[in-house]
């Protein structure tokens, strides 16, 4: 099978960038198949980039080598680095973006083996001229087709113990109640949280409440068409988390959350 390679970035569909980090991944490596995460993250925002990330790479065969580039800090210190996580390959900036992505909880498939991360040093990989703003196209796309061409880790730099994170919330379990917040809000304006449906898995569906920005949800919908339009409901999402939505319109709008906004769950004693 051709070597993957998905790119997600904060570009934007009407620039041409995306397709200058294409021209350089073909380039190198003409047998790569390309796939267009997204190029609509909202501008600067790792944390919902980080969220992208993890959850979309559980769609894509192992080995797949994800590109992943919103970073506010390009032409500072800041490192690039290649991390190796549940048997996929990711480069990105070292901002907080890999966070989710080396968290096991949120990544199902990497188990408890700790993602491997390595600081992407070596020169010889990038583009001959490398650009203070653009290196999504001069330095991870080329190291990109260099790894779909069979260069390793351990070829790009030196191995790194410590990443930049972002603070991420953990749910909290307080007897029958379980105190969540909003991970990511989905295009459709749709809240997804940080608990999980494994937690939920064991209780009667129809018992469950959710509590959020005034509103109170009862019991868990198996689709959108299982309440009117118009309607709030919660389920347990594609990713595997809560996630909290109305048929046909925008819970965000409804509600006036985002990223951060908590909830709380009611479980039946």
């Amino acid at each position: 099978m051709p070597p993957i390679i998905t790119l997600l970035t904060d570009y934007g569909v009407e620039s041409t960038y995306p397709a200058q980090m294409k021209g350089v991944i073909l380039g190198r490596c003409p047998t790569a198949t390309i796939v267009d995460l997204s190029h609509g993250v909202p501008r600067h925002s790792v944390n919902t980039a980080a969220f992208m990330l993890a959850s979309a790479a559980t769609a894509f065969p192992q080995g797949t080598i994800h590109v992943a580039v919103v970073d506010p800090e390009v032409g500072s210190e800041r490192r690039a680095l290649a991390a190796e996580a549940g048997g996929n390959i990711y480069l990105a900036p070292d901002n907080g973006l890999l966070t989710l992505v080396a968290h096991s909880e949120f990544l199902p498939g990497t188990g408890d083996r700790p993602a491997r991360v390595v600081a992407i040093e070596n020169r010889r990989f990038f583009r001959t001229e490398v650009s203070s703003t653009f290196h999504g196209r001069d330095i991870f796309a080329p190291v990109a087709a260099a790894i779909a061409e069979g260069a390793e880790l351990s070829d790009l730099g030196p191995r790194v113990d410590r990443i930049q994170r972002f603070e991420l919330p953990l749910p909290e379990h307080e007897g029958t109640r379980i105190k969540g917040r909003v991970l990511y809000v989905d295009s459709f304006g749709n809240l997804v949280t940080n608990i999980t449906g494994r937690v939920l898995a064991n209780h009667d569906p129809a018992a469950i409440e959710v509590h959020i920005g005034g509103a109170v949800i009862h019991g868990l919908s198996h689709a959108y068409s299982d309440v009117p339009a118009g309607l709030l409901l919660a389920y347990v999402g594609s990713a595997g988390l809560l996630e909290v939505a109305v048929n046909r319109q925008s819970a965000v709008l409804r509600l006036g959350g985002g990223i951060g906004t908590p909830l709380v769950v009611s479980l039946a004693p």
